[in-house]
């Protein structure tokens, strides 16, 4: 009788397994449906123009700018047509041709995206780029917690234990910038002329999306970046700040070491006030070295720099060096981190809009044009970067 009962009950531990692992099964295939419906969504919109796809022609900047500008698209019959397709073919928020403003297709400028791309620290570094983004917000499904594993004598029942996932955000956020041209440059309808504004264009989108990425405060419709992530690692250089060295950024990785998080596209950003100060080291300052031997080799190249930092690099000016911390000043930020969990989102094309008539361009001969483009940023789990905010600059 006591067998028969030690075997009803295994037989209904069994059971009780077996019910949860379908369960699990269950939520799994639950996942994965999730998962791959926002893949879909996250795939880009494409927009078939005549004549595009095949690249019989390219779309220039300079026409199109003129011909918004003087209403005369005598000149620019191919850019018309681009822009006429995308009114058809996309759902527009904004932007009228009877105020001057047009909706630039990504797919139709490949090449502009691209270049944009090319401005971007936080792009070289491995960045998440996810373009032709629909939808507000954009859900990115992240998983927060994970099994636990446990001991379990003879019959016990073993403990439950379930994975856990929670949502990453995007929404469009519009950033703007404002480029003056000479309407002689414009006249000069050159392939050079062409290259110059797509290259400034560019640039100027480029320094915003990127500091935003790095030290956007999630105010005044600002993306959240890397520095005001809530749950990033830190090292604290002291009450009013220290000098940096090679422990330092060793301090750093330990960071992400200690959360699992030392994985991925590792690098530092920083101010090249930073590399400065490392390639300035002397012996003496690390261990009583009174020969004036530098750590490095003064005027090493970029990959001896890079071997002796261990992980790549990347210097942008648009970090501040100027920082304040109790009684410290002229401090400055390093980024240490997995790149790849920064993602950087953007909706649709870009926004150009030109006038001859704003502020002083008149009496100037220039032509204003505004480019506004939808992004956002979010960094996908905050323990895969470290930040140091009190890093001293001399």
């Amino acid at each position: 009788m006591e067998i028969k009962e030690i075997l009803e009950a295994q037989k209904g531990l069994v059971e009780g397994i077996s019910t949860k692992v379908n369960e699990i099964d269950a939520g799994i295939k639950a996942m994965e449906t999730r998962v791959k419906e926002v893949e879909t969504q996250l795939m880009p919109r494409k927009v078939s123009v005549p004549g595009v796809n095949e690249q019989k022609e390219s779309f220039s900047f300079v026409k199109a700018i003129n011909a918004i500008n003087s209403g005369d698209w005598s000149q620019a019959g191919f850019e018309k047509s681009v822009f006429d397709e995308t009114r058809k073919k996309t759902i527009m928020a904004a932007g009228t041709d009877t105020i001057g403003g047009y909706i630039v297709p990504a797919e139709v400028v490949s090449d502009m995206i691209e270049l944009f791309r090319a401005e971007l620290v936080v792009a070289k570094m491995g960045a998440t780029m996810l373009n032709g983004l629909v939808g507000n917000p954009v859900e990115i499904p992240k998983q927060t917690g994970g099994s636990t594993a446990y001991w379990v004598g003879e019959n016990a029942a073993i403990t439950e234990s379930n994975l856990t996932f929670g949502q990453l955000a995007l929404s469009p956020k519009a950033v703007a910038a404002m480029v003056k041209l000479s309407n002689r440059l414009l006249r000069m309808a050159n392939p050079s002329v062409e290259a110059m504004i797509r290259s400034d264009i560019s640039t100027v989108l480029a320094l915003a999306v990127d500091y935003a990425a790095l030290r956007g405060t999630g105010a005044n419709s600002e993306p959240i970046g890397i520095a005001s992530t809530a749950g990033i690692n830190t090292v604290v250089m002291g009450a009013t700040g220290g000098d940096v060295n090679f422990d330092t950024l060793v301090d750093m990785g330990y960071e992400l070491q200690k959360d699992n998080a030392y994985k991925g596209n590792l690098g530092f950003v920083f101010h090249p006030v930073i590399k400065k100060i490392l390639s300035q080291l002397k012996q003496a300052q690390w261990n009583g070295d009174t020969s004036g031997e530098y750590v490095i080799k003064p005027l090493v190249d970029d990959a001896q720099f890079k071997s002796w930092l261990g992980w790549p690099y990347a210097m942008t000016t648009q970090i501040p060096i100027n920082l304040s911390k109790s009684s410290g000043s002229n401090l400055t930020e390093i980024y240490f981190g997995n790149w790849k969990e920064l993602i950087v989102g953007s909706w649709g094309g870009i926004e150009i809009m030109a006038s001859k008539e704003t502020s002083d361009a008149f009496e100037k001969n220039q032509t204003w044009v505004r480019i506004i483009q939808e992004v956002d940023c979010a960094v996908r789990h905050p323990e895969s970067f470290c930040l140091i905010n009190d890093a001293h600059t001399s």
